[in-house]
């Protein structure tokens, strides 16, 4: 066998057809069914199962099929990492974030790369973490960096925790709730409250109802929901709004002044945490181990 083999293989896995898989290859559909062919007689078994009209997998073609995308995955990596060294270029990184890490990474993560590395190009991407999954797989992104409670635990991920991050409530400057004694959810319902995704997981409504007592339940009093963090810190900035979540996505206008965070009467004991997401078994570049090592500095808490 060899990886020519393996990519026939897989090619009529990812298709279903050996027809549409023959043109994807540029082969004639008999060439490619000799190739199969060879597989199955080196290996002793068949791989494909041909009853049916989408071409399946045998239970040693899925074991075969499965080993034959680390392999080629393998192989992949080698040849970029060999194409980084050889051009002594530190390369591209395509990294896809969440609402939150958005918030904090964005703009320092670019600032740094500008100012350190100008030669390494960065492509921010946006989006579910259902799709930023999906695009992970296909290699279309190279990692990508949402809350941990987002992911279903799957064999081909590697998820580096990032450290934890604090929740807690912020809202302008000169909000009337600014300076008080005495905080309660009573108080803070008089004014109109937002929450990001995250900062309503079902943990935190319950923590935050145990810490406010249960006269009125705290995911009742939240107005506005969005994981749209920026947009909810602009809300903030501008009203009367409180904002819920963590507390690093309004470092910015906090350092400016324009944001403060509530003070409690007693700690929150909430926390958000984050993971940086690659596939596993893929060798991590120059480019990706820079961002990460910078993912995971700014990614916790001031």
């Amino acid at each position: 066998m060899n990886l020519q083999h393996f990519e026939h293989l897989l090619a009529v896995v990812d298709t279903g057809s050996f027809s549409r898989a023959a043109e994807r290859l540029h082969l004639t559909q008999p060439a490619l069914s000799r190739s199969i062919q060879a597989m199955e007689d080196e290996l002793g078994g068949p791989l494909i199962d041909r009853t049916g009209k989408r071409k399946g997998l045998t239970p040693l073609g899925a074991l075969v099929a499965s080993r034959a995308r680390r392999v080629t995955l393998e192989v992949s990596e080698m040849k970029r990492s060999a194409a980084l060294l050889a051009d002594l270029a530190l390369g591209a990184v395509r990294l896809a974030l969440g609402p939150a890490p958005t918030a904090v990474l964005a703009l320092p993560l670019l600032r740094h790369i500008a100012e350190t590395y100008p030669r390494l190009r960065v492509h921010l991407i946006g989006g579910p973490a259902e799709q930023q999954l999906v695009a992970l797989r296909d290699r279309a992104v190279d990692a990508l960096v949402v809350h941990k409670r987002l992911l279903p635990r799957h064999d081909d991920l590697s998820v580096k925790l990032l450290p934890e991050m604090r929740i807690g409530f912020v809202c302008r400057r000169d909000h009337p709730l600014c300076g008080a004694e005495a905080m309660s959810l009573s108080r803070l319902a008089h004014y109109p409250l937002a929450a990001s995704g995250i900062g309503l997981s079902r943990e935190a409504v319950q923590s935050l109802d145990a810490y406010f007592g249960k006269a009125l339940h705290f995911k009742d009093a939240v107005r506005f929901q969005s994981d749209e963090a920026a947009c909810l810190l602009e809300l903030v900035r501008t009203s009367d709004v409180v904002f819920l979540g963590a507390v690093e996505t309004a470092r910015t206008l906090i350092d400016q002044r324009e944001l403060v965070e509530l003070r409690m009467p007693k700690p929150l004991r909430l926390t958000s945490q984050f993971a940086f997401i690659t596939l596993e078994g893929a060798s991590e570049s120059p480019a990706l181990e820079i961002v990460q090592a910078f993912c995971a500095e700014h990614m916790r808490d001031r």
